[in-house]
Parts: C-alpha cells; structure tokens; sequence
C-alpha cells in the first residue's frame, strides 16, 4: 500500500467520522494516486456541502 500524502491525509481527516472511516477503507483496498485521492475529496466535499437532495435535483437537469 502506497503512504497517503501528509496533506492528502489531513484532508481525510476532516470529512466527518462516517465518510472518513469509508474513504479510509477503500484506500486500505484499492491502490489510489494523489491525483484520484484529491479528487475522491473534492468530490465528497462538494457533495456534502449541498447536501443529497441538492445534487439529486442537479443530476436531474
């Protein structure tokens, strides 16, 4: 397994505890660059902070 990126790995850090321990879980499995990581937590970010009826509404249009 590749070491995550010290400021990759802050980033995680932060997502809430749920997100966190599943992104954490899938790293341990799946062989991820810093690229994809970066966008994996761009991504859950941004979804977070819309929040899931927001991006369904997106999705729809």
């Amino acid at each position: 397994m590749k070491a995550i990126h010290p400021n990759l790995f802050t980033q995680v850090m932060r997502l809430p505890e749920g997100v966190r321990t599943d992104l954490l879980e899938f790293l341990g499995a799946t062989p991820v660059v810093d690229e994809q990581l970066r966008q994996m937590i761009a991504d859950v970010t941004r979804r977070l902070e819309i929040g899931p009826v927001q991006e369904d509404a997106r999705r729809a249009q």
